[in-house]
């Protein structure tokens, strides 16, 4: 009778123990989620904020420039750090227009595209091995951290000294001169 009585006694004690599990799981799980759609709706409504994308050119939309720095940019869509970037440049729209024209090439769906960024890159020294992979002046950047505040600040200033020269450089434009 002792013996029934002790198994009885583990029994409840474990279904107890285990009750009381998953009752925590129920709800930490229910805790994380409500948690987790929180966060989704802020990071939707941030998000929603800026919908940049850059433009998919080709290059025929290129032409020389006297007065603004030609930059190219070379992405792929889908790349959330060529998204990021596109982003950086809409929210500094109004001082990079005044300055400079964007080339944005797209280069994981247009294979002249891809060719023109190996081809540039190889003109200049570099092997392109990513996107995004963008030139201003006589500067290359390859990749972009929507966190790195240095790198910004170099595209910034990248883009004023350029556009401070009285005679801008335009690697794609020596590029094709070489080509000829």
């Amino acid at each position: 009778m002792q013996n029934k009585s002790n198994k009885l006694k583990i029994i409840l004690t474990v279904s107890t123990i285990t009750l009381l599990l998953l009752s925590a799981m129920f709800y930490l799980s229910s805790t994380l989620s409500q948690s987790s759609k929180e966060d989704n709706a802020k990071n939707h409504t941030s998000s929603q904020g800026s919908n940049a994308e850059f433009a998919k050119m080709t290059e025929s939309d290129i032409k020389p420039s006297e007065d603004k720095v030609n930059i190219y940019i070379f992405w792929g869509d889908g790349c959330p750090h060529c998204k990021h970037l596109a982003e950086f440049f809409d929210k500094h729209r109004s001082e990079v227009e005044k300055m400079a024209n964007l080339y944005t090439l797209e280069v994981w769906k247009n294979s002249d595209n891809l060719t023109l960024m190996k081809n540039l890159g190889k003109f200049l020294g570099e092997t392109p091995k990513g996107v995004p992979y963008f030139i201003i002046g006589n500067k290359t950047f390859s990749g972009y951290s929507e966190s790195d505040t240095k790198t910004q600040n170099q595209i910034l200033e990248a883009i004023k000294t350029e556009f401070q020269k009285s005679t801008k450089t335009d690697k794609y434009q020596e590029y094709k001169k070489s080509t000829h």
